[in-house]
């Protein structure tokens, strides 16, 4: 086939593709530039998932009519003059080419009103082609009107997700931006329904506390290295099997494979939700790798790593508890890497951060000392069944529990065996015995999980949770309970629940509730550093024993560590 050019409508499309992936993309675009613009209010609002349709409302500086074309032109910009600009990028946006890309790929529609001006302006663009500018009155600042998205480009409208899917997105965006500006009031509307909303009172904590819930105490730590400095924002969440991590450089919204790295490895020692705002000099950030904006490069990439730790160490309130030169985590390679011991052993990622993890968890003042009888399925650590004489020999300083056995010594962490033995406590309840109880006064749903119940409510009402809607807040009205002492706050157990059922969606959501509801044990269970008796001691051995699988606690941590005489004599040559 000969060379040639492609034909306008074509590249245009092509270059559209890279930018506006889906309606997020549109959001996100505008949302940039009303900011860029000076808006101390933007509203959002979106038909089926912004698929049909996508408002984006702002009282901004405005565009002066005679502007308007050339706003939605390839590569014309304002923020933007000189290659020296390009290398200190300090606005949102700066490419040129949000407006002209979404205008190729919809019915797209821009009113505005500059500053000064009596009356606005009317754009009206089709698949890339102008068909209207007109004056007309309208209130100031822009209002942008994106509809049937991609109805030119088929083969990529029919990759969308479903609306609900698409809306959770987009408000998902929209309202960490309203963590990171909190002097800007954020509205969202769903197909005429109002949703989320923020004060614009410039109290970032209050908008995280509308966000999050009053579910715990949110906790902000300050760190700073040669280069960058950080703002962090954490709120515990326990129960949960992973953190949350949202991250802002310079204002600016990204999902940085470095930065996903960083704050992945290492929040997973302190579980629950976090919000990361670096801010450094813009020459010391390359923003303009991506055409949607969502990467960027930092000269100093090392310095992320050790500004994360710094943080997370902080608000954990825990020093490195590893002896000098025992562990160094490698601040220079990229993300996602662990540690290694000296000589080469890998360190496994799950236990760095267990202490801080265990010092979620409440506490009793001494462990159950009885289970039903049941036949242990697990292979032991033993040669044989250890079902004779036990003596315990006392706890280390570590916390760890010494026992003398017939075949050998053995060491137990009875936190992991306490973990266990509840697990498996909450499994023998027969599920007849679940039981629906009704909150005292409705529970208001926070904004953060009313999106991800909103697109599983039947589901969850099938497994017995029950909820209402009262001017635009979703609100809990019961909840599913076992008894034994195994129930906790309905909101934390909604999130948990649902948190764990949308990480791993090959479970059945009603089996997520029950190993829930049976773990939730746990949060009872002895911390490693407690001082148990004697006899607290040997009912736990004795407990532990009668479980089904007791060498490994719900999490697949050992919980007992096996010498018997044939290993303590190779050891010591007397074979």
């Amino acid at each position: 086939m000969k060379i040639s050019l492609l034909p306008e409508e074509v590249f245009s499309r092509i270059a559209a593709g890279e930018v506006v992936e889906r309606p997020l993309s549109v959001v996100k675009e505008a949302v940039e530039n009303s900011l860029d613009g000076g808006a101390t209010e933007i509203k959002v609002s979106l038909f089926e998932g912004g698929k049909m349709r996508i408002v984006v409302e702002d009282n901004g500086r405005g565009i002066p009519f005679d502007e308007l074309p050339l706003a939605a032109a390839p590569h014309a910009t304002s923020k933007l003059r000189t290659i020296e600009e390009l290398e200190a990028v300090s606005s949102l946006g700066f490419r040129g080419e949000a407006l002209a890309s979404i205008s190729a790929v919809s019915r797209f529609e821009l009113r505005s009103r500059a500053e000064g001006e009596e009356s606005g302006g009317l754009l009206k663009i089709e698949g890339g082609k102008q068909v209207l500018h007109t004056p007309i009155p309208c209130r100031p600042g822009t209002r942008l009107s994106v509809e049937d998205l991609f109805y030119n480009l088929p083969a990529r409208r029919k990759f969308l997700k479903s609306s609900a899917a698409e809306s959770r997105r987009v408000f998902s965006f929209l309202r960490e931006m309203a963590v990171a500006y909190p002097e800007v009031a954020f509205s969202e509307e769903s197909d005429g329904k109002k949703g989320f909303s923020s004060s614009g009172k410039g109290s970032r904590e209050d908008v995280l506390r509308l966000l999050w819930g009053g579910e715990g105490k949110i906790r902000r730590c300050d760190t700073a290295s040669a280069h960058l400095s950080l703002e962090s924002w954490f709120m515990p969440c326990p129960g949960r099997a992973r953190s949350t991590a949202v991250t802002f450089v310079n204002g600016r919204s990204v999902n940085d494979p470095l930065l996903r790295g960083a704050t992945g490895s290492l929040c997973r020692t302190l579980v629950g939700n976090w919000v990361f705002f670096f801010t450094l000099p813009a020459d010391l950030l390359d923003v303009n790798i991506h055409p949607a904006k969502w990467e960027i490069r930092f000269r100093y990439p090392g310095e992320v790593y050790d500004t994360v730790q710094q943080a997370v160490l902080t608000l954990s309130g825990s020093a490195p508890s590893l002896a000098p030169g025992d562990f160094f985590p490698d601040k220079g390679r990229g993300a996602g890497h662990g540690g290694v011991f000296k000589g080469g052993r890998p360190y496994p990622s799950e236990r760095a951060g267990r202490d801080e993890g265990e010092s979620l968890f409440g506490r009793v003042s001494s462990p159950p000392l009885s289970l039903e009888e049941g036949e242990r399925k697990e292979d032991s650590p033993f040669p044989e069944s250890s079902g004779g004489e036990i003596r315990f020999l006392g706890q280390i300083a570590s916390g760890y529990l010494l026992f003398e056995t017939e075949e050998g010594v053995a060491l137990m962490d009875p936190h992991a065996a306490h973990e266990r033995i509840g697990y498996e406590r909450g499994q023998k309840l027969s599920k007849d015995s679940l039981t629906l109880s009704r909150c005292a006064l409705p529970l208001p749903v926070p904004p953060s999980l009313s999106l991800a119940v909103s697109g599983h409510r039947q589901a969850l009402e099938d497994i017995g949770f029950s909820f209402s809607s009262e001017e635009g807040s979703l609100l809990l009205e019961g909840y599913p309970s076992l008894p034994g002492g195994l129930g906790e706050d309905p909101l934390r157990l909604l999130r948990s629940v649902l948190t764990e059922w949308t990480e791993d969606r090959t479970a059945p959501l009603e089996e997520v509730l029950w190993k829930r509801l049976a773990t939730a044990a746990c949060g009872l269970s002895v911390k490693l550093t407690t001082r148990l008796s004697p006899s607290e001691a040997l009912a736990l051995w004795r407990s532990l024993q009668l479980c089904e699988a007791p060498w490994t606690c719900p999490h697949g941590r050992p919980t007992v560590l096996a010498l018997d005489s044939g290993k303590l004599q190779s050891f010591f040559g007397r074979e």
